[in-house]
């Protein structure tokens, strides 16, 4: 089973992580009302996914670790766009998403919503607030020069009401799209599995 970042994963109980600290009180509690981890960005050991947990307060964010024969079902943010579930809900959050749907698909980019909106499209529990920006990650397959990047964005923009943050995803870690696309000849922040890494990209393929 390939597990990326951002993939959520379906667990049993809370005891199925493993943590070199101390577990709060509240994961086991959240983790009964939706038992859905999120693949994390970072270094484990064999056998092991980094995994975090969320809670119902926006300060309740949990990193700890999950061994992989305990996943129950893996489910990806492009499994979530292809299945398109958020069709009829009747959250403006989720209108939106058919509208990303559409640019994503004019420009061939695998893609798929991420943070609270995804976790509750996979989990069926209510995550996102009135307040809630979308959160979708790019799974980059193709060049993305930053003309690319520019015109996803301006289209975001124009379309989409409310803020949208991309995320784009390569083989040595993930960045903005905003910020691939603005910084000019200036390095970027990279997210890496060894922690956070300014690099010069020209042009990413």
């Amino acid at each position: 089973m390939e597990l990326m970042p951002h993939d959520l994963l379906e667990i049993r109980a809370s005891a199925d992580l493993v943590s070199f600290t101390e577990i709060p009180e509240w994961v086991e509690n959240a983790i009964a009302s939706a038992p859905f981890v999120v693949v994390r960005r970072a270094q484990a050991g064999e056998g092991l996914v980094a995994v975090g947990v969320r809670g119902q307060q926006r300060n309740e964010r949990f990193a700890s670790f999950l061994p992989v024969e305990r996943i129950i079902r893996r489910i990806s943010p492009e499994q979530l766009s292809r299945e398109r579930e958020w069709v009829g809900k009747s959250k403006d959050i989720f209108k939106y998403l058919e509208l990303i749907n559409r640019i994503m698909n004019k420009y061939s980019l695998v893609w798929g919503p991420t943070g609270s909106l995804g976790f509750e499209l996979a989990s069926k529990k209510d995550a996102t607030t009135e307040s809630s920006d979308i959160d979708i990650v790019i799974r980059l397959k193709k060049e993305l020069t930053k003309e690319l990047a520019n015109s996803i964005l301006t289209e975001l923009n124009n379309e989409v009401k409310i803020r949208v943050d991309v995320q784009v995803d390569m083989k040595e870690g993930g960045f903005s799209l905003t910020e691939y696309a603005t910084n000019g000849e200036k390095p970027i922040l990279i997210r890496t599995i060894n922690g956070p890494k300014l690099m010069k990209i020209e042009c990413l393929d």
